[in-house]
């Protein structure tokens, strides 16, 4: 399938968040587009549901749900039609510490050897009064600049975090609470990921919707229907914003040519890749690299 049609103004998203960030939010507006961000995300799913969906995996998260991950990784929020969407979420990066520790470590290095760096788990309702002050401390002190000692105040409640969650982890082991295989196979979002690894085969490619779903044992109607439903957007959107967000990372990591970069993403030519990037950033790629190589200077 050659021609990919454009449906939203932007595709992707490369955020520059703060070392540190929290809030609590009760509306209904995801992040509908697939972006990243250096460090780390903590959500916690207090009422309603949600898929959060990765390049690998997709995650059904209900009440009570915790997700961790790496923000470096490809994702995005889709909603269930008429569900609540109440959550707490926490980014901070592994420099946001002025002083090394091992619970940093511990956490990071438990997501890094993990075959897709991120990881979910149920909340014990008995656990959940516990999390909650530790995130009321969270809160207060970020909403209160002012405060003396806000910064180290911040650390140390993120600190008290990261255990409280590395022991629910720790917990989580011991009782082999994970899911048996034949209850990932009763599990509705199974079938969203094996959508999820169709595409992850053929997104680069010259990919054709019958083929897709003829491995799926479904129709190629059913499965534009079901997927634009479960998350958000056409097969044809999503795998136009998987292309981009894969050019998007090679133009800011790498010095590989437009034209290489165009060919590896999926792209029949140079100019058509150039257009569609062009149509959802406001730059060409060329333009984009170079505001990405300035950002990265004024940084240092």
């Amino acid at each position: 399938m050659r021609e990919l049609h454009s449906q939203t103004s932007m595709s992707f998203q490369e955020e520059h968040v703060p070392g540190f960030l929290i809030h609590h939010k009760k509306d209904r507006s995801p992040m509908n587009v697939f972006h990243r961000h250096h460090g780390y995300e903590i959500v916690w799913l207090k009422d309603g549901e949600a898929l959060y969906v990765f390049e690998e995996k997709v995650y059904h998260l209900r009440k009570n749900t915790i997700l961790l991950f790496k923000s470096s990784e490809f994702h995005r929020v889709s909603l269930r039609e008429g569900a609540a969407y109440e959550r707490v979420v926490v980014m901070f990066t592994e420099d946001f510490l002025s002083f090394d520790h091992v619970l940093i470590h511990t956490l990071c290095d438990f997501l890094d050897q993990l075959p897709s760096p991120h990881f979910m788990m149920d909340l014990f309702i008995w656990h959940a009064e516990k999390l909650q002050m530790i995130i009321d401390n969270l809160l207060l002190e970020d909403q209160n600049q002012n405060n003396w000692q806000q910064k180290t105040a911040l650390e140390l409640y993120l600190l008290e975090l990261i255990l409280f969650l590395c022991r629910e982890i720790k917990d989580e082991n011991q009782h082999d609470y994970y899911l048996t295989v034949e209850q990932q196979q009763s599990n509705p979002v199974a079938f969203h990921d094996q959508i999820i690894k169709e595409i992850n085969e053929i997104w680069n490619t010259d990919w054709r919707l019958e083929v897709i779903a003829e491995k799926l044992l479904i129709s190629k109607y059913y499965l534009c229907r079901f997927f634009k439903k479960e998350f958000g957007v056409t097969i044809q959107e999503y795998i136009l914003q998987r292309r981009l967000f894969e050019a998007n990372k090679l133009l800011t990591d790498t010095t590989i040519p437009v034209h290489k970069i165009a060919e590896h993403v999926g792209f029949m030519s140079d100019s058509s890749f150039i257009r569609r990037f062009k149509d959802r950033t406001g730059m060409t790629p060329n333009q984009y690299r170079k505001s990405q190589d300035k950002l990265r200077n004024i940084i240092k």
